[in-house]
């Protein structure tokens, strides 16, 4: 071949970096760790798509048994029947009583109710724009294909994709429990999602979610097993940071009881939150209930939100805003201008956290850095003398005062 005149030989050197490396196309569309395109040819987004079944405005001449190709257009409807056209302009007819399971996947309990919503030209249009897809089945003497084993291939290969570069996340009905988690569908796809992966928290009874709808992103893909792994857990994960943005500190909220510490109670609210619900935010009938030991995986308790960590835990405490607001209040115009004593509650990166009485602040590290003092010194339960400094966002900010031994031995 000595024709090399629509070669772009400049396309080529100016992205040949010497040596004998093939340098992939960065322009053509579609590629992946297994299809990858080097030509620079002008023909060359045309010939990756054919050769990887990527373009669906592609199809082969002949269609063979196991093709999957996109549906442009759908016409001739008429009771459980209609025509479609396949990308290329080969138009095929569809025995809709035939496609049931494909029609439930998108909510459509009957033919008939299908038929009414596609006969609507804006409708169709939006349909045939989610990308559906017929599945050749048979190709000779006529060709035969399946939209419900088209909807299945595709939704393999993105499920394939998500496990790479998880982005979507899909509505799983429980089927069954077993001793290890549990088996979902998943787009009409079986999946299993691990009891570890299918709550924030461990689940004290399996049997709960049977039947259920669950959210969930895939997790992985097992060979031997041939199956999908899904997970709750991922979804919550992924979504976490933008729905704690939404939780309002002036909402009174209502949550199941998951668990218990020495320090208080784990709560789970809202289908996917986790707050402590620590002693010193309890109310007294609370605290006794808690440390009575009454309080039980499932029980329901109320409460308000506290705080949010810059780490994202919620802290949870029974005290309204308006109780919370005017226990601060009374407490600023009691000892404005006074040193206070106050004890370390915690050590944390940004300073040092203090109770005062019933009430608790924060002494940044910009005090002890001021003051020349090693924080990590500190241990909870020491003590010191601080003086009201700053109450913005409900939260008091105290100025270190005192001198004691620890400030003497400097950073």
């Amino acid at each position: 071949m000595n024709n090399f005149e629509d070669f772009n030989w400049a396309e080529f050197e100016g992205n040949h970096r010497g040596g004998n490396r093939l340098i992939p196309n960065e322009k053509i569309k579609g590629q992946d760790n297994h299809n990858i395109c080097y030509s620079r040819a002008p023909y060359a987004q045309k010939m990756f798509d054919l050769l990887s079944d990527n373009n669906s405005q592609t199809i082969k001449k002949d269609l063979t048994k196991g093709d999957c190709v996109v549906i442009t257009d759908i016409y001739n409807v008429r009771l459980d029947k209609m025509s479609i056209e396949l990308s290329g302009g080969l138009s095929v007819d569809i025995d809709l009583s035939r496609e049931k399971r494909f029609l439930q996947i998108f909510g459509y309990n009957t033919v008939d109710q299908f038929v009414e919503d596609i006969l609507k030209p804006q409708f169709k249009v939006k349909f045939l724009e989610q990308g559906i897809y017929a599945y050749v089945i048979e190709s000779s003497p006529t060709i035969k294909i399946s939209l419900w084993q088209g909807h299945l291939k595709k939704i393999r290969e993105e499920f394939m994709k998500e496990i790479e570069s998880p982005s979507k996340a899909y509505v799983a009905k429980v089927m069954e429990a077993n001793k290890g988690g549990y088996f979902v569908e998943v787009q009409g796809i079986e999946a299993f999602m691990p009891g570890s992966l299918a709550a924030p928290n461990k689940i004290i009874d399996f049997r709960t979610l049977v039947g259920k709808e669950v959210i969930v992103m895939v997790e992985d893909f097992l060979k031997e097993m041939n199956s999908f792994i899904v997970s709750h857990k991922k979804y919550i994960e992924h979504v976490l940071p933008r729905k704690i943005a939404e939780l309002d500190l002036n909402h009174k909220y209502t949550g199941n009881i998951t668990g218990t510490s020495k320090y208080g109670i784990f709560v789970e609210f809202g289908d996917i939150f986790t707050g402590l619900l620590h002693n010193s935010k309890m109310k007294e009938d609370t605290l006794r209930d808690f440390r009575n030991r009454k309080y039980n995986p499932g029980d329901q308790i109320s409460f308000y939100i506290n705080e949010i960590t810059k780490d994202n835990r919620i802290i949870l405490t029974e005290e309204s805003p308006e109780e919370k607001r005017e226990k601060f209040t009374k407490f600023i115009l009691e000892n404005k201008e006074k040193v206070i004593d106050a004890e370390v509650a915690a050590v944390m990166n940004f300073g040092v956290i203090v109770n005062v009485g019933e009430l608790s602040g924060l002494v940044p590290n910009k005090e002890f850095k001021r003051r020349k003092i090693a924080v990590k010194n500190y241990v909870v339960g020491d003590k010191f003398k601080v003086k009201i400094a700053d109450f913005k966002d409900d939260k008091l900010v105290f100025d270190l005062i005192s001198e004691d031994k620890k400030q003497e031995e400097g950073v």
